[in-house]
Parts: C-alpha cells; structure tokens; sequence
C-alpha cells in the first residue's frame, strides 16, 4: 500500500484529460498533499502504521489506546516488566485493550507513564480475497502460513487471521511461495482451519480522495487563467471572448457536493488525547 489514488483516477474524475491543462507531475503533486489531509481529517490512516504510546497507569485491567483501528499490539510493558501480548484481548474498532487472567499484571498499574505500548493501527476493510489455513501455526516472526490458496495476495499485503480458537491478529505478508503466506510476525497460535482475509483500503474513502483531488485542480486551472487573453481588438472592432467560469463553477460545485456527500456520511475517528 501506499498511495491511495492514481493520476489516471484522478483525471477520470473530474474529466481532464489533457497534459496540456495540468500535467502528470502537477496531479502527482496534488495527490501528495490531499492524501495526507483526508487521514488527518479522519483521525487515522489508511495505511497500517506502528507507533510507541507512553501512558499513567490508572489500576484497571482495560485502557483505551489513543490511535485506532488497533489492528495489533506487538510490544507492552507495566512498570518495566514485559507482559506477553498474548495475554491482551485487544478490541479493534475502540482500540480497548484487556489484561486476561493468564496476564502477568492484573492491572495497568497506578503512575506517572508507568505503561509503554507498541501497536499497530490503520483503517482497514475486509477485501473479497480470502483463504484458509491448511495446518496449525504458531507465534513467532516469519511464520510461513500454509494455505490452500495464495491467490489474490502480494507482498506487503495485510490480512486478517482468525480461527475457532477466537485468536484474531493482524499481519503483513512478506514472501509469498506455492501454498503458502510468509508472514512478519504473529504474536498467537492460531488452529487449522483458520480463515485468512486480505485486508484493503476502503472504496468509499479512494473515491473520496479522488473527489478531494479533482477539487484541487479545478482551483489550480481557474487560478492560472489569469494569462488567458480574454479579448481582442482591432481599430474599431473588439471581441470579448470572456472566461469560461460557468463551466468550471459547475465542475467544482457538483464535485464539492460528492466530497461533502460522503463525508457527511463517515465520521472521524475518536481518539484519546
């Protein structure tokens, strides 16, 4: 994963097709600079990303971690010693994190950043592609998962695994082979049988971002017209051709509108400040 949309996309948005009026590279820029504000807007990102959070203990066995979706906990210390995040039920959508019974520590234990957190959070959706596992794996880091079908996943992909023992833990895949899925860690043994979802960015927020782009471009083409002759003369005789605002008033309008539609429809994502 990466970027989100594509100068092609972009262009079939909002109708420009020609590289006379904005170039390729002028798209690639603009498509920089509105990704990153659509994940800012909604308070997460659409990429999976890891990050190190520094909390107070406040003597639960729960506490909500402030970025989410949590799509995995890869590291937890309270009070210096490691817990094994094996003994975490991790709640993806609120980004809740319970100590089970089998935990070392009861309790998020009282004091000043007594709790340090490495986890992964993005937002992600279930994708049509899916496979099950063919044997039993355990926890560790490249653990080749055998499949019945590699097909349909790549490399750096994200998937979902998740079984009849109730484990359920995201991961990347790293190598690919025959029956097979190479993944960066896991950090619970999971049964056989156990479904495997590759996981993707959701449709409706590429759609939006390319709406968010193509509104970029349209400013960009009516700031630059001001170089447009506009009229001309001769002795006596003048012609006034005009801009051509109605059209791109229009253009912007009914794309504003689609932007706002949906944005209008998915809201942020709370976080923990």
């Amino acid at each position: 994963m990466g970027s989100y949309v594509d100068v092609d996309s972009v262009r079939r948005t909002c109708g420009i097709t020609s590289e006379t009026t904005i170039s390729d590279a002028d798209i690639g820029d603009i498509i920089a600079e509105c990704e990153p504000q659509i994940e800012k807007f909604y308070n997460t990102v659409f990429t999976p990303k890891e990050i190190l959070e520094t909390r107070d203990g406040d003597g639960t066995n729960r506490m909500i971690l402030r970025r989410n979706p949590v799509l995995r906990v890869s590291d937890l210390y309270i009070d210096g010693t490691q817990e094994d995040t094996a003994n975490l039920s991790v709640y993806k959508e609120s980004g809740k994190i319970v100590l089970t019974e089998d935990a070392t520590s009861s309790i998020f234990k009282y004091g000043t950043k007594k709790i340090v957190i490495k986890y992964t959070f993005g937002w992600l959706e279930d994708s049509s592609t899916s496979t099950t596992t063919d044997a039993a794996s355990e926890d560790g880091s490249s653990v080749a998962l055998s499949v019945a079908s590699e097909s349909g996943f790549s490399e750096d992909d994200w998937v979902e695994i998740s079984g009849m023992d109730g484990n359920v833990e995201v991961a990347q895949i790293s190598s690919i082979g025959t029956g097979e899925l190479t993944v960066d860690n896991l950090y619970y043994d999971h049964v056989s049988g156990s479904n495997v979802i590759l996981l993707e960015v959701n449709q409706v927020f590429k759609k939006l971002m390319n709406y968010a782009c193509a509104i970029s471009i349209v400013a960009r083409i009516v700031g630059q017209s001001y170089t447009d002759i506009v009229g001309y003369g001769m002795g006596e005789f003048n012609v006034q051709k005009g801009e051509p605002y109605t059209q791109w008033r229009e253009t912007a309008l009914q794309l504003t509108r689609e932007r706002d539609r949906i944005m209008e429809r998915i809201k942020p994502r709370p976080a923990v400040m």
